[in-house]
């Protein structure tokens, strides 16, 4: 009986024994341990996970690491070995980590194979307490050029790296990201040298350009720089055993963003170190004549602001003038690092009536960050002096010679009738009839209506000989105004429309118009488009016009765009409209004419 309970009790004993050697067996087949346990902020270390016995991989669990540190790179090596007849094997897992803050950091637990590690500590120095040396192979600065700024001004910061390590891999840099700011790239990244303290290093330089958003803290984040060098070993066997990663690190900043003065008079916010605003005009702006038309360039040039920050400038209505603006042209460029930006704009001015026209003054309000204060980049307003055209010169004085030709008369009553018998003789007591009245006007009429038809003709061309003026003969304005010339006239501009002209074009309509309304005082597009009081025609002669003066008139005699052909369309479809309503006019006033019957009563 006691046999029986001593095995009872020994069997469980002998149990405990055994799984307590065993698990002491198993714990001591795992090791964890690193290479270094004091580094200075922005270093790495190698954390080593050796497992006895163990070929292959092993389960991980690698996600603890990542609270406190950054996983820069892993990797394995296997070995075995043989001493006294006694065969050892272990694997290393190797991993490179990143510290994320200064202080004591724990590297935590870790399960493998099933197994929890034993927890180790670092010790993260700021890199406040190490200075540069000239014997350190590898270092990072930040520069920033303002402590403070205003909002939207430019702030300038700079990334160097300093290397005396050659064969450097697969660089890279913490990417520059910030909420509430607008981030530039100053060009592409520059690589010199630089002597330190005796010692030549390399340097590789990034630039950037920062314009906040928003008024308050802008936070810089850190910079780090995570690359790859060989060891210098060429016998190895294991995988990527030849390589090593270096790291740089570059302590983050706060920068101060101060909101736009209240007194700031306008919407548009423009804090720079200086801005310029220039005007040219391609021609003499106070010698120009109704017709004519003269292009201005407004430039503002921003050194501190990109281009696309600034406002337009040109005014879109002027009075007496039809405006045709291009797209504006905007660029920015870099000058000794810092941003200088542009704005073009260029006007076509087309002017449709003669007189003074005054275009406004350009004042634009910028903010001075040098010496904080508000300032007018201005340009004077501008006088252009409009004349009459040639072609209305040539008709006053066409008129004024018919007027001086028009025998005097003592009173404005009397009228001139044949064997020189004046209206007023005709013009008795009561017992004259009526009639005799009526006739009298009548034939008054007629004479002075057949005189001035016959001298209309010597006038005009002795007008045209003696002011030389060219465009009177030319394709618009050579023929006289007759009836007859109509049809001939709009068989030239279907002609000339066939060209896609729109210089010829618009003479050819000019032309055609004259003969139409049978009137001398049409002499530009604005004249027809005032007769025909047709929208749909205004539209086609505004871009015949526009493909002239505006940006595409360059190109308007070899390559016409597909819109100006469907507009000259358009025109003709307008014009024989036009035409149509004038003869169903004529053939009606004929009619009325013919049939029309004398008064029923004597006047």
């Amino acid at each position: 009986m006691v046999k029986i309970i001593t095995a009872k009790f020994l069997m469980p004993l002998f149990l405990l024994v055994t799984l307590a050697v065993s698990s002491q067996v198993f714990a001591q087949e795992i090791e964890v341990s690193v290479d270094r346990a004091e580094l200075i902020r922005g270093e790495t270390f190698v954390l080593t996970i050796r497992v006895y016995g163990q070929q292959g991989g092993v389960q991980m669990d690698m996600a603890p690491l990542r609270e406190n540190f950054d996983i820069i790179l892993t990797r394995t090596s296997s070995q075995m070995r043989s001493v006294n007849n006694r065969t050892e094997s272990w694997t290393d897992y190797m991993i490179t980590l990143f510290p994320r803050d200064t202080g004591e950091l724990v590297v935590p637990a870790m399960e493998v194979a099933g197994v929890a590690t034993q927890p180790l500590t670092v010790n993260v120095l700021p890199q406040s307490q190490t200075a540069i040396t000239p014997g350190q192979t590898l270092f990072m600065e930040t520069i920033i050029n303002k402590e403070s700024v205003y909002v939207q001004e430019q702030l300038l910061f700079t990334i160097r790296l300093y290397y005396t390590i050659n064969g450097i891999r697969n660089p890279q840099f913490t990417e520059l990201e910030m909420d509430n700011a607008v981030i530039q790239m100053i060009g592409s990244a520059n690589q010199y040298e630089q002597l330190i303290d005796g010692e030549r290093y390399g340097v590789y330089e990034k630039q950037y350009v920062i314009f906040p958003q928003r008024s308050g803290t802008l936070e810089i984040p850190d910079i780090i720089f995570r690359g790859e060098v060989t060891d210098g070993s060429s016998a190895f066997v294991f995988r990527n055993m030849n390589t090593r990663t270096i790291t740089a690190f570059s302590e983050g900043s706060s920068i101060e963003v101060k909101e736009r003065p209240a007194t700031f008079p306008s919407n548009t916010w423009l804090p720079a170190d200086n801005i310029v605003i220039e005007e040219t005009w391609s021609s003499d702006p106070t010698a120009l004549r109704v017709g004519d038309s003269i292009t201005r360039t407004v430039s503002i040039t921003a050194y501190g602001l990109d281009g696309a920050a600034l406002p337009p400038l040109q005014s879109t209505q002027i009075d007496k003038l039809n405006l045709y603006p291009e797209p504006p042209v905007i660029s920015r460029t870099f000058i000794d690092g810092n941003i200088v930006g542009k704005r073009v704009e260029t006007t076509a001015m087309l002017s449709i009536e003669r007189g003074s026209v005054v275009i406004p003054e350009i004042s634009l309000p910028w903010w001075d960050i040098s010496s904080e204060e508000l300032k007018f980049a201005t340009v004077p307003s501008s006088l252009l002096v409009v004349s009459p055209s040639l072609a209305e010169i040539a008709a006053a004085e066409q008129l004024a010679e018919a007027n001086a030709a028009q025998p005097e008369r003592d009173d404005e009553r009397t009228t001139l009738l044949p064997g020189n018998m004046l209206a007023d003789d005709l013009i008795a007591p009561a017992s004259t009839p009526s009639w005799i009245l009526t006739l009298a006007t009548l034939l008054a009429a007629g004479i002075v209506a057949i005189w001035y038809l016959l001298q209309r003709k010597p006038a005009a061309k002795k007008t045209a000989d003696k002011a030389g003026v060219e465009i009177a003969r030319s394709l618009a304005y050579a023929d006289e105004i007759a009836i007859n010339n109509e049809n001939m006239a709009y068989k030239r501009l279907e002609k000339t429309c066939a060209s896609k002209d729109p210089v010829q074009i618009r003479l050819a309509l000019i032309a055609w118009a004259r003969q139409f309304y049978q009137d001398a005082d049409v002499i530009t597009l604005n004249d027809l488009i005032r007769r025909s009081k047709s929208s749909t025609l205004q539209e086609s002669c505004e871009k015949i016009q526009a493909s002239m003066y505006g940006q595409s008139a360059n190109t308007a005699h070899d390559e016409p765009t597909t819109s100006l052909a469907g507009h000259i369309e358009q025109l003709l479809k307008e014009i024989n409209q036009l035409r149509k309503q004038g003869l169903q006019k004529q053939t009606q006033q004929r009619k009325i004419d013919n049939y029309a019957l004398p008064p029923l009563y004597k006047v």
